[in-house]
């Protein structure tokens, strides 16, 4: 069962308009088997995998270095080794779906509380 759709995923961004149908419906396939192994809430899925698959889709078509950190004020760029392999922080689409993740996992945590009787 596909979570997204390519229409979804090209919407992300103009980058996706060069990479094959057939291509990204793969990634989509990957990302959904992914997701749905989770325990993250149904209304989560879609956008999980959206995010993923384009991770996926962008590490494809890029074979230079990726820019992983921006600073606007006194211009900065930092790239990533090419060399070493940094997950899903080599894109901004792998950044933002580790970003859900830990809040999900904020949101499904037990809180900490202490019971105190008082005899």
């Amino acid at each position: 069962m596909l979570l997204t759709s390519l229409e979804r995923i090209r919407m992300l961004s103009d980058e996706f308009t060069s990479i094959a149908d057939e291509r990204l419906t793969m990634y989509i396939e990957d990302a959904s088997l992914e997701v749905s192994s989770l325990n993250v809430p149904e209304q989560y899925q879609e956008r999980l995998t959206r995010y993923l698959t384009a991770h996926l889709a962008i590490l494809s078509i890029t074979k230079d270095q990726t820019v992983i950190r921006e600073k606007v004020d006194v211009i900065e760029r930092q790239y990533s080794d090419p060399s070493k392999n940094i997950g899903l922080l080599a894109s901004k689409y792998g950044q933002e779906y580790q970003r859900i993740l830990g809040e999900l996992e904020e949101q499904i945590k037990p809180k900490k509380s202490i019971n105190l009787v008082v005899l």
